[in-house]
């Protein structure tokens, strides 16, 4: 299983594209759980496919207009 640590600078990205941080949002928002962004957040490795289908979500959230 192949592993990855995320850049703090990345980590303040996805932050942002969060309309709070709250169990909900982070699954419906980047498709993760409260456990994988702990890991991010504390620069801890994840799984080279969670990193994948998450870069592919915060890129589809921060390409799309923001909902009014």
């Amino acid at each position: 299983m192949t592993m990855i640590v995320v850049d703090a600078e990345q980590v303040r990205r996805l932050r942002d594209l969060l309309p709070a941080l709250t169990k909900a949002h982070l699954q419906e928002t980047l498709g993760i759980s409260e456990t994988t962004w702990v890991r991010l957040r504390d620069r801890r490795p994840i799984r080279q496919s969670t990193y994948e289908r998450l870069l592919k979500r915060s890129m589809a959230r921060s390409a799309s207009p923001a909902k009014t």
